[in-house]
């Protein structure tokens, strides 16, 4: 199985460098652009599903780039972002004086700690490992790739998928 991995576009608070986790903010015109151009990208890629979260930003992304692959779309709650709980919607500057990012343990107030979004993520790829399939596009957001790719929160822990059983 190949495994095409997609961050979803910018959106109107990334670029305001607020913290959106399981709230959502539209795509900017360049987010929207990007989604476009990897749809072009994409298209003779021969991709059978796209597996997104379902999560507006990752959405609209996936529907755009859908547009070149006009294939089956599946949202599913399990590619999320990680749950900041009450950090939700704050600036990214307040949230690290809140919570410690780099301890992948720490527990998010009334959300969940990275080995938590982690243990979702990897319970997903593991299903999806046994369906039989050729060519597959995951849109997803950034803390759920770095959980797929990386061990934990430090950037020098890779995560091989060759590992997931």
């Amino acid at each position: 199985m190949i495994i095409y991995f997609v961050r979803h576009g910018e959106t109107e608070w990334n670029k305001k460098k607020i913290l959106q986790g399981h709230k959502d903010s539209p795509l900017t015109l360049k987010g929207k652009k990007n989604a476009e151009n990897l749809g072009k990208t994409l298209e003779k890629k021969k991709i059978e599903v796209i597996y997104t979260s379902d999560l507006g930003r990752c959405v609209q992304t996936a529907e755009i780039i859908n547009k070149y692959l006009k294939t089956k779309l599946v949202k599913t709650p399990k590619l999320r972002e990680r749950d900041f709980g009450s950090l939700n919607g704050k600036l990214n500057k307040e949230v690290e004086k809140m919570l410690d990012l780099f301890n992948p343990n720490e527990k998010a107030p009334d959300g969940e700690s990275f080995n938590q979004l982690k243990n979702r993520v990897i319970n997903f790829l593991k299903l999806l490992k046994k369906k039989k399939l050729e060519r597959v596009l995951i849109v997803a957001h950034e803390g759920t790739l770095r959980a797929i790719f990386k061990c934990d929160t430090r950037p020098d822990q890779v995560y091989s998928l060759d590992k997931i059983k």
